[in-house]
């Protein structure tokens, strides 16, 4: 089932699906409005006899967003509305439709925002810590049941559709933290999406992966030392 708010976009990966042998399906979705959250379960259930896998990854990343002092509570409101609160509400109304089939898997975008503080971005980065969490939680008081919940945190991700909003200066930042010399693409969110959601990690619950080329497993200081030719000071 390929939910969203644009019916041309979704009805595109349904087609590139359907192209390759698979079945798949749109279906209006906006993450803001529980009633739409709540038709998108029932109609999935119903058309497809279950429920056995749910992709959190549904989020704004608010445009005004940006320090303390410069948020206003109804850009907090709204950020935190589409990516926290989504996000919890959706894996609410989908437990009982795990229970129901004795088990299943969440799988829940996240970001490299959530890692640490930052000059701003700071009600996405707040919501996301919160995507963490919630992600924790859910795998604990439901693992009884057999469903996991895992959470997959994306480095710089550069595709055909954002590369030219994408400034080379950022690009370089990113790349010169980066371990494995190149930027991530979409393939390698949904890689480890498939495998969060396939019996394969079936011991795997509330797991917070980084999927960012090692971006986050290294002291602060490397770009500045890699700059240098030094290993050290």
């Amino acid at each position: 089932m390929i939910c969203g708010r644009r019916q041309e976009k979704g009805q595109a990966v349904v087609d590139t699906i359907t192209q390759e042998g698979g079945e798949a399906v749109y279906h209006f979705m906006d993450i803001t409005a529980t009633e739409s959250i709540d038709k998108l379960m029932a109609d999935t259930a119903e058309q497809f006899g279950k429920i056995d896998i749910l992709v959190n990854n549904a989020a704004n990343v608010g445009l005004k967003d940006g320090r303390v002092d410069e948020l206003t509570l109804e850009m907090w409101d709204a950020i935190f509305q589409s990516d926290l609160r989504g996000t919890f509400y959706a894996t609410k109304c989908v437990l009982p439709y795990m229970q129901k089939n004795g088990g299943g898997s969440i799988i829940n975008i996240g970001s490299m925002a959530s890692c640490g503080g930052d000059l701003g971005s700071t009600a996405y980065a707040c919501a996301k810590a919160g995507v963490d969490l919630l992600t924790q939680s859910t795998a604990l008081q439901y693992g009884k049941d057999n469903i996991r919940c895992n959470c997959v945190r994306p480095g710089l991700i550069v595709t055909p559709q954002n590369e030219a909003y994408v400034p080379q200066a950022l690009k370089d930042i990113f790349l010169s933290n980066i371990m494995v010399n190149r930027y991530g693409c979409p393939e390698d969110i949904g890689h480890m999406c498939v495998y969060m959601a396939s019996d394969e990690s079936a011991y795997v619950t509330g797991q917070i992966v980084n999927v960012d080329g090692g971006m986050n497993s290294h002291v602060p200081t490397v770009a500045q030392f890699k700059e240098l030719n030094s290993r050290t000071w």
